[in-house]
């Protein structure tokens, strides 16, 4: 037999070191996309801009705050689902 069909295609630690990569990922791409779609909703809308108090820039930058935990969640996530479905198969 092959080593390889002995040997899991997968470790504990290859997958957990996969999934912190992926939701390092996420953590960096998920604010940026949030914040940009906030503002631009918000000007979309005639909250933000000129004559504003600067409110609307705030909550964007809440909201992009929120979505860094929510993007390290959603990219762990994402790779440890893909990582277990391909070792099924």
């Amino acid at each position: 037999m092959r080593r390889d069909r002995l040997m899991p295609r997968y470790t504990p630690l290859k997958l957990t070191l996969r999934a912190l990569l992926w939701g390092l990922l996420g953590l960096l791409a998920l604010p940026p996309l949030t914040l940009f779609l906030v503002l631009g909703l918000g000007h979309l809308q005639g909250a933000c801009g000129a004559g504003s108090s600067g409110g609307c820039e705030m909550g964007a930058a809440m909201a992009a705050l929120i979505a860094t935990i929510s993007g390290f969640g959603l990219g762990a996530a994402i790779s440890l689902i893909r990582d277990l479905r391909r070792r099924k198969v």
